[in-house]
């Protein structure tokens, strides 16, 4: 490699950083890609470029980014000749810059339906590809073309693309990492940010990565103890401690959410503030078919109160609670005093019991 870097002339050294430049800034898979085609094609003395994105769910390449190739040609790739390619399989499979020759001489390659009607149809005749991993999922790759009356690429092409593949990597799965996070940030936003709701939203190790503008709200409200006091709160039911659900005038809840194509789910720990409204009990008895005397251990927990505490307030033994508290989360579907107080105060209504 330092070999090949001393015999590069110093416009090609030039294009080489340049690439690496674009690809370290750039934020957007398609962007980085489309930045890169012509400085990539000058670097490898070449005349036409492909990339695609592959779609690990649909097994299929996506997201096109093409340079001197016409875009019915492409479009006629995706809706037929990818099925024919011969190629495209094998080279995908290889982790480094690879010879189309390597996979499949050119005598061969010409015979093929593949090569007259498609790639011919553009000129496409000596090709090298590229495909980067993320571990063990391909994430992407460059596929470059020279036309007929060029040389085949050969060792230094090679190596020059060997050399960009790590840094063209690492800009796809920093782009994809953003996307992914940006995607849960814009659906938590638009669910949340028109409510009244406070919101805090954690990844699936526990670190913070969004609260919406009703939980700076609260910071900018509260003094310094008092939101730590709150914060706390939030922190333990962030782990699974319902031991206490509710904060001054908020009732907590905790939820698993799973955003769009992120195999990870979050958790949204939820704060709602009480508003002077009264629940009416017979709404409850009617909407979630409670007895009477389901709604009064319902409204209990609602306010904080464990069993043996409900059990003293009714009067009634704590056994009798716990099979009251099973037929409640059956008949409200949840599993959790957090998630039954969600259920009951959906309509952001204050507990008077």
């Amino acid at each position: 490699m330092a070999n090949l870097l001393q015999n590069l002339k110093s416009g090609e050294v030039k294009l080489l950083f340049t690439i690496f430049e674009k690809l370290s800034t750039s934020q957007d898979q398609d962007d980085l890609r489309s930045e890169i085609a012509h400085d990539l094609l000058c670097l490898l003395k070449s005349d036409f470029l492909a990339s695609f994105i592959w779609n690990q769910d649909c097994q299929a390449f996506e997201d096109v980014v093409f340079l001197n190739m016409s875009s019915d040609n492409i479009a006629r790739y995706e809706s037929y000749y990818r099925f024919c390619d011969p190629i495209t399989s094998s080279l995908q499979k290889r982790r480094k810059a690879t010879l189309v020759n390597e996979v499949m001489p050119q005598a061969e390659l010409e015979k093929t339906e593949f090569f007259n009607d498609f790639l011919m149809a553009d000129g496409l005749h000596h090709g090298i590809n590229a495909y980067a991993y993320d571990g063990d999922l391909n994430i992407g790759d460059l596929r470059i073309w020279r036309a007929r009356q060029r040389p085949d690429f050969g060792d230094r092409e090679v190596a020059l693309l060997d050399l960009l593949l790590p840094h063209f990597r690492n800009a796809l799965r920093n782009a994809r990492a953003l996307s992914k996070a940006q995607e849960g940030t814009h659906m938590w936003q638009k669910l949340f940010d028109m409510t009244q709701t406070v919101l805090y939203l954690f990844d699936d190790t526990g670190k913070l990565i969004y609260r919406n503008s009703s939980a700076q709200a609260i910071e900018r409200e509260f003094s310094k103890e008092a939101y730590l006091s709150f914060f706390k709160r939030i922190r333990a039911l962030l782990k699974k401690d319902f031991s206490q659900t509710d904060w001054g005038p908020f009732f907590l809840s905790r939820l698993h959410v799973s955003p769009p194509r992120n195999p990870h789910p979050y958790i949204a720990v939820l704060a709602r503030r009480a508003s002077p409204n009264i629940i009416d009990r017979n709404l409850l008895i009617r909407k979630h078919h409670l007895s009477p005397r389901e709604v009064d251990i319902a409204l209990l927990v609602c306010k904080g109160l464990i069993d043996q505490e409900i059990a003293s307030a009714l009067d009634i033994s704590f056994y009798t609670v716990r099979t009251h508290l099973k037929h409640i989360f059956t008949k409200l579907d949840v599993t959790t005093r957090s998630e039954l107080i969600y259920v009951l105060l959906e309509d952001q209504v204050d507990i008077s019991f």
